[in-house]
């Protein structure tokens, strides 16, 4: 895991970035036709439907969760540890402004783990009402150095059922 003196803000954006492009070939294999990527925050993707029917999609791509593995070095199996609080991250504040959740206005809220090799999806709608009906604990200082990000913490195995999760099959490459 980096430590916040090793953070790189561009490193996060080409994480980003790349996440999304994961994320359109996944909805592209379901029918949808990208429309337009977006660089404000309403909404990260625009696709179309096959009914041809718009609809938008933030996209939060969590390199930083990885399971625990087995790894043979040397002949002897080594356990590397697991980076997975089990936790998902829903930003809600950066630097003194509202960002993530409490800005966006995509119908669908999508939280991509290449490490876990899945997506989670979930209406926006039902997120935010989520959330309100939830005391979720709310982190601070959680980007980078400076930027006082807050965001709610939600357990995933408790609240998975609130989710579509897919399966995304493609490796993820540093």
């Amino acid at each position: 895991m980096k430590s916040k003196e090793d953070y790189n803000f561009n490193t996060d954006i080409k994480d980003g970035e790349k996440g999304e492009a994961i994320i359109i070939d996944f909805l592209k294999t379901h029918g949808f036709k990208l429309k337009n990527d977006n660089k404000d925050n309403k909404y990260d993707l625009k696709m179309l439907n096959n009914k041809g029917i718009e609809t938008t999609f933030e996209i939060k791509t969590d390199i930083y969760c990885y399971p625990e593995t087995l790894r043979e070095i040397n002949g002897r199996t080594i356990r590397l540890s697991a980076n997975d609080t089990g936790n998902m991250f829903i930003e809600k504040e950066c630097r003194g402004k509202l960002s993530g959740i409490s800005v966006t206005k995509a119908k669908w809220f999508v939280t991509y783990y290449p490490h876990l090799h899945q997506a989670w999806f979930i209406k926006t709608d039902k997120l935010k009402k989520l959330i309100e009906d939830n005391d979720f604990y709310i982190t601070e200082n959680s980007g980078d150095i400076g930027s006082n990000t807050k965001g709610y913490l939600i357990n995933r195995e408790k609240y998975k059922k609130y989710f579509k999760i897919q399966k995304i099959n493609t490796k993820w490459e540093n």
